[in-house]
């Protein structure tokens, strides 16, 4: 899904007038170079060849990474598995939905949100396997402390050790991917790991809802009654368990050796980032807001269409689980990569600017899909958010590839930590509590969910569109640029 243009000789400079261009010729002078094994000059860098038969090696790279894309989906079950608790944490808890807006945003979302980049700086510099470990094992435990939590605060605190926990895994794996995989196959294997991010959306429901009918109804309610664990409790304990199993699974992945490290002591920093960031704020700024902005939408719309099922149309638990972990398993799963699929297809025919197109097509079909939360019907309910899953999964991730094309490859780390910092301070910490707060304040009717759902969303979803269309000509002047930039 996310296709990264990767070049050996690509500087920093937007133009040769600007700061851009002293920093690559720094870079320039720092590279150590060679004669290459094709006969072409490029920068001293560390590949040693991989060891065992090439196949085996494969072998172990697609097993790596479909392990790491299960790590995904249950760091996202974890992380929005309290949507489908939202009733039974409220009555138990007396708390409002407001409240429960802060457990699933504010929460989870900052603490993430900030310490993203000091773990990618971490993955860069040292075992990445080691740090999914730690990061497993710590919101798998937080995870199980939200079940045994007792108040609002001991919940809230737990939930904040679940976002320090699952900031370790994206910037580790991603480390880890280009040397497991030479760079053809570096597309599918990132979609891959996106995908369970995508799925674990999904999972959240679907498994959340069957876990609470075994809990409450099921051959282990007697269990749960007899040790005084509410149903809502153990579905979490349960959870923070699962976090052991796939603990012990990575712990079979062996830490892969760096591949094409730079042969430089001068590393870019966070100066180098801004000043790049600044030199072309009108295609970062453009493409990132309206990208944030769907973020914004799309986990309010999340966060609280399993409480418009229940509340407005009488599903149980275990009926939203089914209807919505379907179709954001199935269907979201789908758009990330007939998204790749369709943006790699049109680039390949010369269009420069076919991710971010595509991208702004997608999101301005979801516009009118926004409408689900105001359909009298079940069915139209279903069918318009099915449509809005699918369209929403294309645009975020044909956005993420887009982004990378636009930044060198020395600066793709810490640019990921930004784009995550933006996607989760504001999308998971803006759009669940801008969707209760209208339910709570403005309608004061928990009936109301969905009217929220759609009134908060459609304008902004719209002027999401329209910054991404707005972005192309900028995006496809940095293409350029950076292109340029590589033969200096």
């Amino acid at each position: 899904m996310i296709n990264i243009v990767s070049r050996q000789n690509v500087c920093l400079a937007s133009n040769r007038g600007s700061n851009l261009y002293k920093v690559a010729l720094s870079f320039r002078k720092n590279f150590s170079y060679k004669k290459s094994t094709t006969g072409r000059a490029g920068m001293s860098l560390s590949s040693p060849p991989d060891p065992g038969p090439k196949r085996e090696a494969d072998a172990r790279a697609w097993y790596a990474i479909v392990i790491f894309a299960l790590a995904a989906v249950l760091s996202y079950t974890d992380r929005l598995i309290l949507n489908l608790l939202v009733a039974p944490i409220r009555s138990e808890m007396a708390i409002t939905d407001t409240q429960v807006s802060f457990l699933q945003g504010a929460a989870f979302a900052i603490i993430y949100a900030f310490a993203g980049l000091p773990m990618g700086r971490h993955a860069d510099r040292h075992g990445r396997r080691n740090l999914v470990l730690a990061g497993i094992g710590l919101w798998s435990l937080a995870t199980a402390l939200c079940g045994l939590a007792q108040s609002y605060g001991q919940l809230f605190g737990a939930r904040i050790l679940v976002g320090i926990g699952e900031a370790a895994l994206a910037p580790a794996v991603l480390s880890m991917v280009p040397d497991l995989f030479p760079p053809h196959r570096r597309g599918t294997a990132v979609a891959i790991f996106i995908g369970g991010m995508v799925m674990g959306a999904g999972m959240a429901t679907l498994v959340g809802g069957i876990l609470i009918d075994v809990f409450s109804l099921g051959a282990l309610s007697g269990l749960a009654q007899s040790a005084g664990v509410a149903p809502w409790r153990a579905v979490l304990l349960t959870l923070g368990l699962a976090g052991v199993v796939l603990a012990l699974l990575v712990s079979t992945i062996p830490e892969p050796t760096r591949r094409d490290s730079l042969g430089a002591d001068v590393k870019p920093g966070l100066d180098t980032l801004r000043r790049y960031l600044v030199d072309n704020r009108w295609a970062f700024g453009l493409l990132l807001g309206g990208l944030t902005l769907t973020q914004i939408v799309d986990y309010g719309a999340n966060s609280w269409t399993p409480s418009l099922l229940m509340r407005v149309h009488d599903f149980t638990p275990s009926e939203t689980g089914t209807a919505l972990g379907s179709i954001l398993i199935g269907v979201a799963g789908l758009g990330t990569i007939v998204g790749g699929m369709l943006a790699d297809f049109l680039e390949a025919r010369g269009h420069s600017t076919a991710k971010p197109m595509v991208a702004a097509a997608a999101v301005s079909l979801g516009v009118p899909c926004l409408l689900f939360g105001v359909m009298p019907g079940v069915g139209l309910t279903l069918v318009l958010f099915t449509a809005y899953a699918f369209l929403l999964a294309i645009g975020a991730g044909v956005g993420i590839a887009a982004i990378l094309d636009l930044v060198p490859s020395e600066l793709r780390g810490m640019t990921t930590a930004v784009q995550a910092f933006a996607y989760t301070a504001f999308g998971l910490g803006v759009g669940p509590t801008l969707v209760a707060v209208t339910t709570d304040h403005v309608f004061a009717d928990p009936l109301a969910v969905g009217l929220s759902i759609s009134v908060t969303g459609i304008p902004l979803l719209a002027l999401s569109a329209l910054a991404m269309w707005r972005s192309l000509p900028h995006y496809r002047n940095v293409r350029q640029r950076l292109a340029d930039a590589a033969n200096i």
